[in-house]
Order: structure tokens, then sequence, then C-alpha cells
């Protein structure tokens, strides 16, 4: 199973702590970029965040979601679990060492001891199904390339206000879970085949995360791995149920591949986003649900350690960035003690969906009417605005 990811790889260059109120060096993260007309002109939404990408206004991508509204401390409370599916992480990049998912009782258990019982040893904050052990950061020949799932877990939950590189929308309020099912090669071993999914889909709704992110898609599937996303996506009363956001490729493909051609109902499909609120050409036709429009380019995020960003484009940026943004809104104490289902009818379906703010119209279906672009706005209140919900009236008038 070919494991394919939505996104270019990304320009790697070596970043420097800002400090300034605007940065003036040659770190993406901090000097103004020109790849988007959708760069901000205005200051940022949250004035008081100090990440230099968010300062130098680099990340309009987050204030195009309203993310700055689900920035708020209650949220690291009770925190929302993400798991990646992806290539790993760099766990001791700047921007993620103090957001992982961690086991407790493995992280102050004893070494080389299952202390939880779960049948993983010292998996401290995910497990690698590739290599067979703990280690969910590059090794061997991975080792300082940048990884894809390093850049979407920043995107995700990349730290604030440590005055690096990027905030994430789930800066607050999400912790993110490395399920490394795929390597960093070409050989048979680094693909990921459906046994290998089918155990860290098991893993990571076991061990407690209530969003599954897939910035990849596969075209083959088989009885055993429908089932098991059925369980998780489908079952209403389901132990293990969570929501999985899936990536939808723009790379001219004829179909969605899964998991986003699932017709499960907590299946949250990401719909990149190009500049003037244009769905991205060559988007793959996908099911009428919950598809959401998310930026797609000119994104800049962490690609290895230890704290090195870059600049990327494509289909995995927008699915990792609507898995951070519901990771924020779920964990706002108006919503963190929903249950997976209650959160998908009442906020995602009954809320969110219904956004004034919509995508200008695609060129085949199901786009022909433009798709809810994804935001915050219902956590908007009269001491915390954003102006992309006061614009979206307008948007939605504009579009012919």
């Amino acid at each position: 199973m070919l494991f394919r990811s939505g996104a270019a790889a990304a320009m790697v260059v070596a970043a420097t702590a800002c400090g300034g109120a605007v940065p003036t060096h040659s770190d993406p993260a901090c000097t103004s970029l020109v790849c988007s007309t959708l760069l901000p002109a205005a200051a940022p939404d949250d004035s008081e965040t100090n990440d230099c990408a968010y300062r130098a206004r680099n990340q309009w991508w987050l204030d195009y979601v309203a993310g700055s509204l689900t920035w708020d401390e209650r949220a690291r409370e009770h925190p929302v679990t993400v798991a990646i599916f992806d290539d790993g992480a760099d766990t001791g990049h700047v921007d993620l060492r103090n957001q992982l998912w961690s086991n407790a009782r493995e992280a102050s258990g004893t070494p080389g001891v299952d202390d939880d019982g779960n049948g993983f040893v010292d998996d401290v904050h995910g497990w690698d199904f590739v290599d067979e052990d703990p280690i969910v950061a590059p090794q061997g020949e991975c080792l300082g390339r940048p990884q894809h799932g390093t850049f979407m877990a920043s995107l995700i939950a990349a730290e604030r206000n440590n005055r690096r590189g990027i905030a994430g929308a789930g800066a607050d309020g999400a912790r993110v879970m490395i399920m490394r099912v795929a390597g960093c090669g070409r050989d048979a071993r680094d693909r990921a085949d459906p046994a290998r999914l089918v155990r860290a889909l098991q893993y990571a709704t076991r061990m407690g995360a209530r969003i599954l992110s897939f910035s990849a898609h596969w075209n083959d599937t088989t009885a055993q791995l429908d089932a098991a996303f059925a369980e998780i996506a489908d079952r209403p009363d389901s132990p293990h149920a969570a929501l999985v956001v899936a990536s939808v490729p723009n790379k001219g493909e004829p179909t969605a591949g899964y998991p986003a051609a699932y017709p499960f109902r907590r299946i949250i499909r990401a719909i990149p986003i190009g500049d003037e609120d244009t769905i991205s050409p060559g988007v793959s036709p996908v099911a009428p649900g919950l598809n959401f429009g998310a930026p797609s380019a000119c994104v800049v995020g962490a690609t290895s350690g230890p704290d090195r960003f870059g600049v990327s484009h494509g289909s995995s940026n927008s699915t990792a960035i609507l898995a951070g943004l519901l990771a924020g809104i779920w964990s706002s104490p108006d919503y963190v003690m929903s249950t997976p289902e209650e959160f998908v009818t009442q906020v995602i379906e009954g809320r969110m969906h219904h956004t004034k703010r919509r995508s200008r119209p695609g060129s085949r279906p199901p786009f022909l009417e433009g798709v809810a672009l994804a935001d915050a706005c219902l956590l908007e209140k009269s001491e915390r605005a954003a102006r992309v919900c006061a614009e979206g009236a307008a948007v939605a008038i504009m579009i012919p």
C-alpha cells in the first residue's frame, strides 16, 4: 500500500530565535513571504503572541481560519490528543518538544518494561510501526531529512509564545501522538501496509486519541481496515470513537483515496484552498458530507530538529491545519466535555458547517456551490474577535 502525502517537499533552512517586533533575518519563519496574495496586510489578530512567523504576518493561514480564537490557557488543563499517521516526527524540535502527548505510566516507569501493560514497551510519545520500537523521531537514513510528519505536527500544535517559528491553532489545546506508519525511503517496508494501519488505529484510540489526522491517502484497502475505520468513525456508541481528518489530494487523481473515500459520519475531509477562496485545481471528487476548505499553499512549518523550518504547498497542509483547529475548538471550556459523537453532531455539523464563509464554486461536483471554509468563528465573543469572522457575510455575498 503506497502512502501518498499531499504536500510537496518543504524548503529547508536553519531557523534563529526571534526577539524583536519585526524579525529581519533570512529564516522563512521570520522573513515576509511573497508566495501568496493572501498574506494579511494588517497586524495579526492576536498582538500578544510572539512567535516570529506570526509576528511577521507569515501565518496568513492561521488568521484565515480564525485560529487565534482557539488559544486559551484553560485548554491546557484538558488537551485533546491528536494522533498523526505519517513518517514520524522530530520530538526534539523546538516547536514540538513541549507539545507531545505523553504516556504517563511509561514516562515515569522502568525502561525496557511494559509499565502500562498495553503490549508496547516504553511507548512514551507513540509508536514506530515500521521498525517496531518506541522511537518515533527520525533514525538511521531518515536522520537529518525533512520529515513530512514533523511539518504536519507543527501545523497542528506548534508551541505558542516561545519566540520561535510558528504557533499552531492547537497550540494550547492539542497534544500530538506520533504514529509512524511509513518510512522515508522507497522500499516496500517503508510503505504503510493495511495490517500496520489497523494496529496503529487500535493503538491510537485505545490510548485516548480523539482526532486521527491523515495528511496522506492510499487507494487499496482491506476488509479489516474498512472495519477498523467503521468502528472508529461511524458506530455511534463505539468505545473507540474518534474523528478522522482526511486529506483530499489535489494533483488530478480521479478518486480521493482512503480514508477520505469512506462514507462514515465522523470522517472530516480537508479541501485544499488557495488564493481568493478558490478550491485548488485538480482536487479529487469526494462524497457530500463534512467537507471543509482549509489553506494549502505558502505554509510555514517545522521540517527537522532542532530548529529548522520551511515552506510547503499541498493538501497535506490543509489536513493538519483543520485537525489543529478542531482540537483547539474541542479543548475549549465550552466543548471539552463533548464525546466524539456530540462534537460532530452539535459543533461540526450543527455549527461549523453552517458558517457564512464559503469558498468560491469549484469546477466539478460536489464543489459546484463551493464548500464551507474551516474557521473557529463559533468561539468569537465580544472580547475576542477575528477579522475573518466579520468578513464572512461579505465573502458569501460576493460569490457568484
